[in-house]
Order: C-alpha cells, then sequence, then structure tokens
C-alpha cells in the first residue's frame, strides 16, 4: 500500500472531498444548497467504499482491518444519507434567510415593509432570476434547463415541471459520476442521483410557491431499470412517504447529459 500512490492520493481525495463538501455546503447558509453538497459527500463516500475493498482484494489490509475501516465508512454514509432525508423534509431555508429578517426588524416602518415584500419574494422564489406575468417559472437553486424552457409554468392552479435531473445548482455537477478521456461513462451513483434530482424538484416547487406534498403526478425516467429500479424506488419511498402522487416509471436509452435518472411533475398550487 505504502508504494501504491496512485491509490492512496485517490482514497485522501475521496476522504478529503467528504469532508470538505460537507464544510462548504454548511457554510452556504441556504437548506437547499447544503442538500447538494451533502450529495456530492455521499458520492465521495462511495467512492472511498470501493478503494477500501480494493485495499482487501490487493491485501494491502487485513480482513480485521477492512472489516473495521469499512464499517465506519458505511456508517458515515448512513448518517449522510438520513441527514439529506431531514433536509428534504424541513422547511427551515437557512441562517441567510435569519439573517435578512433580522434586518428588516432594523428599518423604518416604511422601509421595513418593502423589504418584507422584497423577503417574501426571495423566499418563495429562492433567488429566482425572474418570474414573469405569464407565469413562468426559472430558478437559480435548481439544475439549469438545457435549452428554451423553464423551470416550471403555471396554469391556473397547476404547476407543470420541465423534465429535471440530478445535475447540481451549485457547479452543475452530477454527483457520483466518472467519465474517461472520451467522455464515457465509467461509473455512476443512482443514490447519490437520486437525493440530488429530489433536491431540484423541491427547489423549483418552492420557487413557484408549491411544496412537496403538493406534487399529484410524477414520471421517472432511468437510464438502467434492471440495475437502478431496487435502489431508487427505495430512496423514492423515503422522500414521498404520505405524498400519494401518482407515479410511471419507465426506462429510457440515454437522457440529454450523462445522468441516470430524470423527474417530470405536475404539482398543485393553493
Amino acid at each position: 500500500m505504502a508504494q501504491d500512490f496512485a491509490l492512496k492520493n485517490q482514497m485522501l481525495r475521496s476522504a478529503g472531498s467528504i469532508m470538505d463538501n460537507i464544510a462548504e455546503g454548511f457554510g452556504r447558509g441556504s437548506r437547499l444548497e447544503f442538500i447538494q453538497f451533502l450529495s456530492i459527500a455521499k458520492a465521495s463516500v462511495s467512492e472511498l467504499q470501493s478503494q477500501i475493498i480494493r485495499c482487501k482484494d490487493y491485501k494491502y489490509i487485513s480482513n480485521d482491518l477492512f472489516e473495521l475501516t469499512i464499517e465506519k465508512v458505511n456508517k458515515i454514509g448512513n448518517k449522510i444519507a438520513a441527514f439529506i432525508s431531514y433536509l428534504n423534509k424541513s422547511n427551515f431555508k437557512g441562517q441567510k434567510f435569519m439573517e435578512r429578517a433580522d434586518e428588516i426588524k432594523n428599518q423604518s416602518t416604511t422601509n421595513k415593509a418593502k423589504l418584507q415584500a422584497s423577503e417574501a419574494t426571495e423566499h418563495q422564489t429562492n433567488n429566482t432570476k425572474h418570474q414573469t406575468p405569464n407565469n413562468i417559472i426559472k430558478t437559480t437553486n435548481a439544475a439549469s434547463p438545457l435549452g428554451a424552457y423553464p423551470h416550471a409554468r403555471k396554469v391556473g392552479n397547476l404547476l407543470f415541471l420541465s423534465g429535471i435531473g440530478s445535475r447540481s445548482a451549485a457547479d452543475n455537477s452530477i454527483p457520483g459520476l466518472e467519465l474517461d478521456a472520451d467522455g464515457n461513462i465509467v461509473k455512476y451513483d443512482i443514490e447519490a442521483e437520486c437525493h440530488s434530482v429530489f433536491a431540484n424538484v423541491r427547489a423549483v416547487l418552492e420557487a413557484s410557491g408549491s411544496s412537496w406534498d403538493k406534487m399529484v403526478d410524477v414520471t421517472v425516467f432511468l437510464t438502467n431499470m434492471k440495475k437502478d429500479f431496487p435502489v431508487y424506488n427505495k430512496i423514492y419511498g423515503e422522500y414521498f412517504k404520505g405524498v400519494e402522487a401518482c407515479r410511471t416509471t419507465v426506462e429510457v436509452k440515454s437522457l440529454p447529459t450523462p445522468i441516470c435518472i430524470e423527474l417530470k411533475v405536475i404539482a398543485i398550487i393553493e
């Protein structure tokens, strides 16, 4: 192991990525951004697990050390997944929004009213680029559209979301994805992508004035039904418990970017 510098460096980068992404996500002061970075950290946990298994296969470590190490890493991954699930169910928007609320309290009555209106808009759109009079929704807290279409559009009391995948709103990366020099997929992480795509959907819903429990119809596109359905279905059950939205899951040959899951949603706005 001491001479396998490549593997050792990979493990150091993966372990460091877990810590760094948790720290950066927390430092953003926004729940939705924190979820995005936690998803990246969860993907780094999966990479580290794979590298530890390789150490055992290469006989760099004993079976006892392998069992001890992999158990600790598994616990970290489970804790991150549980934290993501908790944050997705929380209505707390983040520390930076609380700080802005405090600023409002210190303004005069006139300015306070104006700032409160601005704050309400910001909380609703969560840094939305713009919401045009014809009920078109675009937000910077979900993966940006790939073409000439909005994140969502309101029609009466219904909200129609464009298909949205697991790309990170923060840096457009796909959590857990590894490509070769030719852009071919070497490996991907369906679990990390599920958490990320659900975070994107939640961001669009909140930017539109709707919420997670207001979804009525969900279409899910998977690129590998046989391999990914069990994991996706389990995580879906955790997120959608009590929502009772209608669901259709289909397999497609590919999606516009190298993601493995995409959602198409209809929700209501009351």
